[in-house]
């Protein structure tokens, strides 16, 4: 499989060329990591289909979002894509787990979870997985079962009127030394995550598909009091899909 660059222009070359060794946590602030989002839509704005993002992604969205994967200390999703994406061990095959460890990462990237009601989906594989690592985010009093997975519990507390989310990123980096952040969702966390100036790359797929409906986008709920200006860094096409990573402008 190969992936044709077209910003910059250049010959066509197989992802690992594009995705491995991007040295993002060489980029982080003092104070938390550095995040990146990543996200799949249809050509009409939509998110999902039929709730799902499966129905969106091909086999180049696979591949990437598995290699961006490999460039981060942590993982981080919403309880609702947790939910209904069934998430398991976030790094499943031993080449990825070799490209960790090769731009000397753990093998196994930390899973992060911010919950603000408590509900978390513990039935999921990823707290059923012996090599799972996760910091869990929550309100003081929530009941937490036990675990296969290695958990750390933190209490979640509102900052800055940012909801907590910068006090999470400050302990994330204080507390488990994460310099790189992956967002994969859903939409009212990267949503919250732009609102509140904590966004440094958005890493979109945008489909050759049309969804129609009600569907989400990949942004909902509030909104920005300025629109956030980005810039783009890359554009890739492969089999009729366009891989975009945008920078803060």
């Amino acid at each position: 499989m190969l992936f044709q660059p077209a910003i910059p222009p250049g010959a066509p070359a197989p992802p690992e060329s594009f995705y491995t060794g991007l040295g993002l946590g060489d980029r982080a602030p003092a104070d938390r990591p550095y995040v990146v989002c990543n996200f799949v839509s249809s050509a009409d704005g939509k998110a999902t289909a039929k709730g799902r993002t499966a129905l969106l992604g091909g086999e180049g969205d696979r591949r990437m979002f598995h290699l961006l994967r490999t460039q981060v200390d942590a993982i981080l999703a919403g309880t609702g894509t947790l939910r209904v994406e069934r998430y398991g061990p976030l790094i499943r095959e031993p080449r990825l787990a070799e490209i960790r460890v090769r731009e000397q990462r753990a093998a196994q990237p930390l899973g992060v979870v911010i919950t603000r009601s408590g509900r978390v989906p513990w039935d999921i594989p990823l707290f059923a997985a012996n090599e799972s690592r996760v910091a869990v985010y929550a309100p003081a009093g929530v009941e937490v079962p036990s675990t296969v997975a290695a958990l750390t519990v933190h209490e979640l507390v509102p900052d800055d009127g940012r909801d907590g989310l910068a006090a999470v990123l400050r302990s994330l980096r204080r507390d488990h030394g994460v310099r790189s952040l992956l967002c994969e969702g859903g939409p009212a966390l990267f949503t919250s995550l732009v609102a509140h100036d904590l966004v440094d790359e958005l890493f979109l797929t945008l489909a050759p598909t049309l969804v129609g409906g009600d569907e989400l986008g990949i942004t909902t709920g509030i909104g920005l009091d300025e629109p956030m200006a980005l810039r783009l860094a890359r554009a890739l096409e492969q089999d009729g899909n366009l891989f975009l990573r945008y920078v803060r402008d």
